[in-house]
């Protein structure tokens, strides 16, 4: 079976836990949200996530602030920890930052930061790490091959590649060009190489039959405007309604201090 990676959030905004668990969704986790210190001890006894995402000015409950938190996470399950924080929480961020393993983020969140903390901590299928941005993606795409264009039904979109079903996938090692709809409805056409294949009757607990395929010779051009377009389909919607859960820097990722 696939695997999916887990997040425990800690989080006491209803919001922000609504809205930031539905793009990890989006994004290929599992999420487990909750709203306490308290809780997460908890649920630690219970699941091993990979990675707890922690407020720190989470509200104080059963003597559970978030620098307590942060010490029995490292004590009890030893995975990494990220710590978010809003600018005036500085001063509990700073509690929070005498432990030594942790990430830390700012809110808004920068999507494309989170991506580059995700990269470096998060182990996903197969043992790997996740190089590239990537979402669900249930759009219809263009994939012309020996000059035939066929319709396809999209799974996944990320900056390397794009899997879609298809009950007879193309052969391992067949070239293809991938056309896009942008959300402006502006063509990106992407050529690519079928680098693996899923068929109806083999790995039946995995990804629904199709294939994968890997983009190549990307231009510095087309790489933003395949990352624009991921990033907004993880995001855009969500910014609309809630400004204040993610944010997007022109200048893209930004390390915090």
């Amino acid at each position: 079976m696939s695997y999916k990676p887990t997040v425990l959030i800690v989080d006491d905004s209803e919001a922000f836990a609504m809205y930031f668990s539905l793009v990890l969704s989006r994004l290929g986790f599992n999420v487990v949200p909750t709203r306490d210190g308290s809780e997460a001890l908890t649920l630690l006894k219970v699941i091993k996530p990979d990675i707890v995402i922690i407020d720190a000015a989470i509200k104080e409950k059963n003597g559970i602030k978030a620098p307590t938190l942060v010490s029995a996470v490292e004590h009890i399950s030893n995975v990494p920890v990220l710590i978010t924080y809003k600018e005036k929480d500085r001063k509990a961020f700073e509690e929070c930052a005498k432990h030594d393993h942790f990430s830390c983020l700012l809110k808004p969140v920068n999507i494309l930061e989170f991506h580059g903390i995700i990269q470096e901590c998060v182990t996903f299928s197969r043992n790997t790490k996740r190089r590239f941005l990537r979402t669900t993606f249930d759009k219809r795409v263009s994939i012309t091959h020996k000059r035939i264009a066929r319709n396809y039904y999209a799974v996944s979109l990320s900056e390397g590649g794009i899997f879609v079903r298809s009950v007879k996938p193309l052969p391992i090692g067949a070239k293809a060009e991938v056309l896009i709809k942008l959300k402006d409805g502006k063509p990106i056409r992407l050529k690519g190489v079928v680098i693996y294949q899923k068929n109806v009757y083999t790995d039946v607990f995995k990804v629904v039959s199709g294939m994968a395929i890997e983009f190549k010779d990307l231009t510095a051009r087309h790489l933003k405007m395949l990352r624009d377009y991921i990033v907004d389909l993880l995001v855009g919607d969500i910014i609309e309604e809630q400004k204040d859960i993610f944010r997007i820097d022109s200048a893209g990722i930004k390390k915090q201090s």
